[in-house]
């Protein structure tokens, strides 16, 4: 059987969204609002522009999510990329107005532990526009291969798209993206693995405590690991797993088959 905790957190979106979409930065067309939960019972808004695969953010909201609404994320990316198809996304515009001032858009980059990631900001501090790569990337979510990754994954397959901005990336040539310098990377089945038993472990302090709590969160313990590792060994660079990622890159392929996992019978 699926695991409730997590589908109530993936079908969960918040309460209802404000009127008024703001239009994307990149292509103008108006974005999608959602309300998610977040840290200490307050609650996050966003926008996202599916054509773009961008999420706008209110000044640092994508700090305040909590691990249910980070996986509800997952879910609406893999959807996104999904809807895309076969197609592959352009790359943003070099200049991009804020939605709500108008303003140009200031290219900042960050880092979140080892981790290097990119955003636009405006200057009025009106909020900020973030591929979903970058979301990724901020997050912890995906890693750069290893060497022996690398290796393996050109025997297979001599051109991929970058996850955090779409262009081509010829593998039999280099390790990056020429267009905006992203190593190539994979989602990271044990950083996702811990978001999920944050959320397991918030769900189990907000339910009445009883004897058989203990035992039961062992359990659960042990079906999220057996589905990490499973998530792990699809993750190797067969046709067939990598065909799932809607517009051939490796993190959305991985985003797949983690939703799938999240939302499939035990």
């Amino acid at each position: 059987m699926s695991d409730p905790v997590v589908a109530a957190s993936i079908a969960a979106s918040g309460a209802a969204p404000r009127a008024r979409p703001l239009p994307c930065s990149g292509c103008g067309v108006e974005m999608t609002r959602d309300t998610l939960e977040g840290h200490y019972g307050t609650r996050v808004e966003l926008d996202l522009c599916r054509g773009c695969g961008a999420f706008w953010f209110d000044q640092s909201e994508s700090l305040n999510l909590a691990p249910g609404a980070v996986l509800r994320l997952f879910v609406l990316i893999d959807e996104a990329n999904k809807a895309l198809g076969a197609a592959r996304r352009p790359p943003l515009p070099e200049r991009l107005a804020c939605p709500r001032c108008r303003a140009s858009l200031a290219r900042t980059f960050d880092l979140q532990r080892a981790t290097r990631f990119s955003y636009w900001r405006c200057p009025g501090e009106h909020g900020r526009l973030i591929t979903f790569g970058e979301f990724l990337r901020e997050k912890n979510f995906v890693r750069p291969l290893s060497g022996a990754e690398l290796a393996e994954l050109r025997q297979h397959v001599k051109q991929i798209s970058c996850s955090s901005c779409g262009a081509p990336i010829d593998l039999e040539r280099t390790s990056a993206c020429s267009y905006c310098r992203a190593p190539v990377s994979v989602l990271d089945a044990r950083q996702v693995e811990k978001v999920v038993a944050e959320l397991k472990t918030a769900q189990a302090r907000s339910e009445t405590v009883d004897p058989t709590l203990p035992a039961r969160l062992v359990m659960e313990r042990l079906q999220a690991e057996s589905r990490w590792r499973h998530l792990e060994l699809s993750s190797g660079w067969d046709a067939g797993w990598l065909s799932a990622g809607a517009s051939g890159g490796l993190v959305e392929a991985g985003i797949s088959a983690l939703v799938g996992l999240l939302t499939s019978a035990d």
